[in-house]
C-alpha cells in the first residue's frame, strides 16, 4: 500500500461490489426526485498483492443511487474493462506502473491500453459511458452497472477526454482527445442531444502537456495548456510510474487556445503567466470575447488527490476576460474562500449565469473542503451547507426543478469517518445553509469519486 493509501480512508479499494439493492433512507426524499444519480472514480488501489503509484491509475468503481417514489436503491460495480478482464486473466498487472517493465513495454508496442473509466460518467441518448483521461469511452448497463464494450462512437480517433461540456442553447456536448506523437494532437468532437456524433477537427499544441480540462461558450471551445510537460519517452518506455512522468515548467508561461466553432483550423492562441487548473466552472461570449471562470493554482501537483487533509496553495475562483481583438486577457478574482469542483443549472451551460455551487474551504478549517456553497457573482446572497465534523464531501450534482439557477436539489455523496460509511446528502439548492432534507445511507465505504452527473426518469 502506498503511503497515499495509508494516510487517507478515500484511497482504499471499494470493499463490498453490488448490484442495486435498498438504502437505509433519513428524513423524506422529495417526491420530485426521480431519476438516478451515477459518479465514478477509482475503484481498486490494490491487485495482485501490488499498489499503485496514484489514484489515476486505478481500475475505476461506478457508484449509482436510484431515486424512485420516496425510495432508492444504490449499487455500486467495478469496471471490468477489457483491460481489466485481459489482467484478471493474466494474474497481474499489463498495463500501469505497477506491471513489470516487459508488460509495459508490449503495451507501448502495441499501442495497447486500458479504459479504466475512473473519472467521471457520460449520459448521452440514454447511454451511460465511464470516462477516464486517454482512453475510448467505457459503456456500462445503467440498469446493473455491468460493464459492456468500450466504444469510440463511430469518430473517436484515440481518445475521448473525461471533461465533456455540453452548451445548452446548441444543444450540443463538446469533448477532445489528446494524440501523443512527435506532435502532441487535440482531436475536437461535438455531439448533439439528437442525432450523430462528429469530429470537427484538429489543433496542434505547443508542447506535450497534461491536458485535463476544457470549457465550451456558443462561439468557442477554449482549451487550457498549463506548463506541465510530460516526459513522452519515459512514458512510452514504462520508465517511471504515474506521479514522475509530469513537470511542471514555470517558465514555458500557461496557453490559452480559443478555437472558432465556425472556424476551427483558425485558432487563437493567448499567452499567460504560469498557472494551473483542474476545472472550468463556465464561459460565455461578452462583447469583446469569452469571459472564462476557472479555479486557478498557482502551481501544479499531484499530490493530495483523494486525500482528506488540504496540501499544497488552494484554488482560487478566478474570471478569465479575454479581448480577442487586442489578444489581452485580464483575470478578477470572483471569491475569496478556496472552491473547487464548481457546478451550475444545465440550462446556463455556455452562457451568462449569476450562481454556482462547489465543494469550499473557509479560513481555519481542518479539512480539504468542508464545505457546500451556493456562490452569487450577480450579487445575490451565497449560502453554505458546512458538513458535520469528521464527514468528506464530493462535487455536488444539480438536479433541476425549474429554471431558477438555485431552484434544483443538490445532490452530494459525502463520505462519514466517524462511522466508515459513505451517504448522499440530498439538499434544497435555495435552502442550502439547512443541511439535507434527507439522506441516503450505503452499508459500507465508497472510495473517492471526482465527476458524475444526473440521468431523469423517463
Amino acid at each position: 500500500m502506498t503511503s497515499q493509501n495509508a494516510v487517507s480512508p478515500l484511497l482504499r479499494s471499494l470493499s463490498r461490489p453490488h448490484g442495486f439493492e435498498p438504502l437505509r433512507v433519513e428524513g423524506r426524499l422529495p417526491e420530485p426526485l426521480r431519476g438516478t444519480l451515477f459518479r465514478a472514480g477509482p475503484g481498486l488501489f490494490e491487485r495482485f498483492g501490488a499498489s499503485l503509484s496514484h489514484a489515476f491509475e486505478a481500475d475505476g468503481a461506478i457508484t449509482a443511487v436510484r431515486f424512485e417514489g420516496g425510495g432508492a436503491r444504490g449499487a455500486c460495480r467495478i469496471v471490468e474493462s477489457a483491460g481489466y478482464r485481459a489482467e484478471e486473466k493474466a494474474g497481474r498487472f499489463l498495463f500501469n506502473s505497477a506491471a513489470s517493465w516487459l508488460d509495459r513495454m508490449r503495451a507501448a508496442r502495441a499501442a495497447t491500453g486500458k479504459t479504466t473509466g475512473n473519472t467521471s460518467t457520460f449520459w448521452w441518448q440514454d447511454r451511460l459511458f465511464a470516462l477516464m483521461e486517454g482512453g475510448l469511452l467505457q459503456e456500462m448497463d445503467p440498469g446493473t452497472l455491468d460493464t459492456l464494450e468500450a466504444t469510440d462512437l463511430g469518430v473517436v480517433t484515440g481518445a475521448f477526454s473525461a471533461h465533456p461540456h455540453r452548451v445548452a442553447s446548441l444543444r450540443t456536448t463538446f469533448n477532445f482527445g489528446v494524440r501523443y506523437g512527435s506532435k502532441m494532437l487535440i482531436d475536437l468532437y461535438a455531439l448533439p442531444d439528437e442525432g450523430t456524433p462528429s469530429k470537427l477537427g484538429t489543433v496542434e499544441a505547443p508542447w506535450h502537456a497534461m491536458l485535463h480540462d476544457f470549457i465550451a461558450t456558443e462561439r468557442h471551445l477554449i482549451l487550457f495548456l498549463g506548463p506541465v510537460k510530460l516526459n513522452l519517452l519515459r512514458a512510452m518506455m514504462g520508465l517511471a510510474d504515474f506521479t514522475k512522468l509530469f513537470q511542471w515548467k514555470p517558465e514555458l508561461g500557461a496557453r490559452l487556445i480559443v478555437v472558432p466553432l465556425d472556424d476551427i483550423q483558425r485558432p487563437r492562441t493567448f499567452e499567460l503567466d504560469a498557472f494551473w487548473t483542474w476545472h472550468f466552472a463556465n464561459a460565455f461570449e461578452e462583447e469583446g470575447g469569452p469571459s472564462i471562470d476557472l479555479c486557478r493554482y498557482p502551481e501544479f501537483s499531484l499530490d493530495g488527490i483523494g486525500e482528506v487533509e488540504g496540501k499544497g496553495p488552494p484554488p482560487v475562483l478566478t474570471r478569465l476576460h479575454l479581448d480577442l481583438k487586442a489578444g489581452k486577457v485580464r483575470e478578477t478574482k470572483l471569491f475569496d474562500a478556496p472552491c473547487e469542483f464548481p457546478q451550475l443549472h444545465p440550462r446556463v451551460h455556455g452562457a451568462r449565469y449569476g450562481a454556482l455551487f462547489a465543494q469550499t474551504r473557509r479560513q481555519g478549517a481542518d479539512r480539504k473542503y468542508p464545505g457546500i456553497t451556493r456562490i452569487a457573482l450577480d450579487g445575490g446572497s451565497g449560502a453554505e451547507w458546512a458538513v458535520p465534523a469528521g464527514h468528506v464531501p464530493s462535487e455536488p450534482v444539480l438536479v433541476p426543478r425549474g429554471e431558477g439557477e438555485d431552484d434544483a436539489f443538490v445532490l452530494d455523496l459525502v463520505y462519514d469517518a466517524t462511522s466508515d460509511h459513505s451517504y448522499v446528502a440530498v439538499l434544497d439548492g435555495q435552502h442550502l445553509e439547512d443541511g439535507p432534507v434527507a439522506t441516503v445511507h450505503f452499508d459500507h465505504p465508497i472510495p473517492v469519486t471526482f465527476h458524475g452527473g444526473f440521468a431523469a426518469a423517463s
